[in-house]
């Protein structure tokens, strides 16, 4: 699980502008990591009393180690596999962007 450091120059090639790349690649980071959350997030032992505080032993075997989330966004961003659109507030329409 390394973080590499990229060139401009690859970003570049993918978008004229390196602030849409960071934005687009941010997205997706927060959409992995909201999976991610959301898959371990157990709907059955949820407790609608506020009264009750559950506290869970946490089971340090159970500690799997996965892909940083920005490595993952960076490598769909990198490989094409990425697609966003521009939302135009005056118009209410999108345009979309990709390649």
């Amino acid at each position: 699980m390394k973080v590499e450091t990229l060139s401009f120059q690859e970003i570049l090639s993918h978008t004229p502008d390196v602030f849409e790349a960071v934005v687009v690649a941010g997205h997706r980071a927060r959409q992995i990591n909201s999976r991610r959350v959301a898959e371990r997030v157990d709907f059955e032992e949820e407790y609608l009393e506020e009264d009750y505080q559950i506290i869970t032993p946490i089971d340090e075997d159970a500690y799997v180690e996965e892909e940083k989330s920005t490595v993952l966004a960076m490598d769909d961003f990198l490989n094409d596999r990425l697609n966003w659109r521009y939302f135009d507030p005056d118009s209410e329409e999108t345009s979309e962007e990709s390649e």
